[in-house]
């Protein structure tokens, strides 16, 4: 009765199959890798069959826990109102709450009213106050018959925010809720969530005293957020870097963002007939607008170089850190765009050409539509360059997110960037207001 983070646990009828039933409500497994069944890790002795079908915003019972699930497997091609994003390695899930109508005050529907009435519990300054709060459990389903946990938390803070569902004459606004959960460490457990708690909050419920038997299994994370009301202290951080797999940077094969990505390709591929960089110097424009959303309010727009003898680098930007003046530090970013096919990689050889151009002080991005091999991520590790590597689920993924946000296809973005070039040199941009 262990989960954990990132293991994707069976929920379909077979998984169902394996478990064999001996009583109501208890659920064993014959299979060596019960492990990975979903009924099996979160059954209790002495409940109803409540943990099978939920979905969406779920609570089985009073002061037993909430479990939040996001499904994820039917995403269609344009940015999804309740696009939830897990962020748990460095402790955060935003999720967005159950009101889909409009005309309806987003705080009377079931799932939000759960959501509101534990945020409020949980930032209470009463340590007593506190200990009544359920904890919060996340899962997400990608594809069908399987389910993700992504740990276990509470509510950091709460946004009323506007949605749409539909476009054109259909188009319909609605209020809702955008929840960030915190997600708890779970070093001190070994990386492991005993679901034996949540099974001893059901039973506790039951005895007067169900405060502190509630609590007894409870982990050393959530008895020192009771006693102290510190989230930062016991948010999930995932100290480190290390390399991606191919697939991790690659959208999963079907969903929305790969048919966004393969869309963006088909596009720059017309620009230009070169088989080995199809598309690149129309590419560079995109790039760089998609380095400056990721970087956010710091970056300072820049430009496109030259199409030829560019020196090793394909746009220019810049980040601002610190307030005007004498109190503000200026960093060049050097840009290098790649439009590959998804099967071709970039090489350690690729990215220090962009790499040699840096001086001191700058730092570098290379935005692609295909993936960076592992040799190449290793060198960078180990040299510690300052260099970000921006892969093709990431140039999917922000781009999805911005066509939402304006409300235009992707077609009318595409066809909007600038294609003009610059001949100025990078240090020109550390001069600009």
């Amino acid at each position: 009765m262990v989960l954990h983070i990132g293991v994707s646990y069976k929920t379909g009828p077979q998984a169902k199959k394996e478990a064999q039933e001996i009583s109501d409500t208890y659920y064993i497994s014959e299979d060596d890798d019960s492990s990975k069944n979903y009924f099996i890790e979160t059954h209790l002795k002495d409940g109803k069959k409540n943990y099978f079908n939920q979905a969406g915003i779920f609570k089985p019972a009073e002061n037993e826990c909430i479990i939040i699930s996001s499904n994820t497997k039917s995403r269609g091609i344009n940015y999804n109102p309740w696009e939830d994003e897990f962020n748990e390695d460095v402790g955060y899930i935003n999720y967005y709450g159950d009101n889909k109508r409009p005309d309806t005050d987003p705080a009377t529907t079931r799932g939000n009213k759960y959501l509101l009435d534990q945020f409020k519990i949980s930032h209470d300054p009463n340590p007593e106050v506190r200990a009544t709060a359920v904890p919060i459990i996340f899962f997400e389903t990608r594809k069908q018959g399987e389910r993700i946990f992504h740990g276990y938390g509470v509510i950091k803070n709460v946004k009323l925010v506007t949605q749409y569902t539909g476009s054109g004459a259909d188009k319909a606004y609605f209020s809702n809720y955008l929840f960030t959960f915190c997600v708890f460490s779970m070093k001190k457990e070994q990386e492991g969530f005993d679901w034996s708690w949540i099974e001893a909050r059901k039973q506790a419920a039951k005895d007067k005293n169900f405060l502190s038997l509630a609590n007894a299994l409870a982990s050393k994370e959530w008895k020192f957020w009771i006693r102290t009301g510190d989230l930062e202290k016991v948010r999930r951080k995932v100290y480190g870097r290390s390399t991606s797999k191919k697939e991790e940077q690659q959208p999963t094969p079907g969903s929305a963002d790969d048919k966004i990505l393969d869309q963006i390709y088909e596009y720059y591929r017309k620009k230009d007939n070169s088989k080995a960089h199809s598309g690149d110097f129309e590419f560079e424009g995109l790039a760089k607008e998609i380095t400056r959303l990721i970087i956010g309010d710091a970056c300072h727009d820049g430009w496109v170089t030259k199409s030829s003898g560019d020196g090793g680098y394909d746009f220019v930007l810049r980040v601002d850190i610190g307030t005007k003046g004498i109190s503000q530090v200026r960093q060049v970013v050097l840009g290098q765009a790649k439009c590959y096919r998804r099967d071709q990689r970039i090489t350690g050889e690729a990215v220090d050409r962009v790499v040699a151009r840096l001086k001191r002080g700058w730092i570098a991005a290379f935005v692609t539509t295909s993936f960076f091999s592992d040799p190449a991520q290793r060198e960078i590790l180990e040299d510690d360059y300052p260099i970000m590597l921006i892969s093709g689920k990431q140039v999917a993924q922000t781009v999805r997110k911005y066509i939402y946000e304006k409300n235009i296809t992707l077609r009318e973005y595409l066809d909007s960037l600038s294609r003009d070039q610059s001949f100025k040199s990078p240090e020109d941009i550390l001069k600009e207001e």
